[in-house]
């Protein structure tokens, strides 16, 4: 049973992290991935409740994300973040969190405090908000199994 939750856990950090790195197509591909897991834990009660949650959140996602791409150009700086917040999250099923944590800051937390004046608004909202969508998969997906 232990084996079983750590893949459906491992399952979900590379479902958030095709969100944060895949862009559009990314986040609708977690929602169909996610729709499996819908299907397979709630196939006898609860489907249609779940999956038009799963619809809506997704909607949601593709729509916020289109927008703040038209805003930023700098689509490589979101892309290393947002991998290495992935990176993190994956590494926290296996190493401790705060080890973790901590290595994540100095590779990437500590270059983007010092450089936060050459990157626009606009790209710190568009990582804050794939990194929040991508742990509401984590709860979504933890919430259905």
């Amino acid at each position: 049973m232990f084996l079983k939750l750590l893949l459906l856990e491992f399952f979900l950090v590379s479902m958030a992290g095709l969100s944060l790195f895949g862009g559009s197509k990314g986040i609708m591909m977690s929602g169909i991935m996610i729709s499996a897991v819908n299907l397979i834990g709630n196939f006898h009660s609860n489907f249609w409740f779940w999956e038009s949650i799963i619809i809506l959140y997704s909607v949601f996602g593709f729509t916020l994300n289109n927008f703040l791409n038209h805003k930023t150009d700098q689509m490589r700086v979101v892309k290393v973040t947002a991998g290495s917040v992935a990176a993190l999250l994956a590494a926290g099923l296996l190493i401790p969190f705060i080890p973790g944590f901590i290595a994540w800051t100095l590779g990437i937390g500590i270059p983007l405090v010092f450089t936060y004046r050459e990157i626009p608004k606009a790209l710190y909202l568009q990582i804050i908000f794939k990194f929040i969508f991508s742990i509401g998969w984590l709860i979504i997906g933890n919430i259905l199994y």
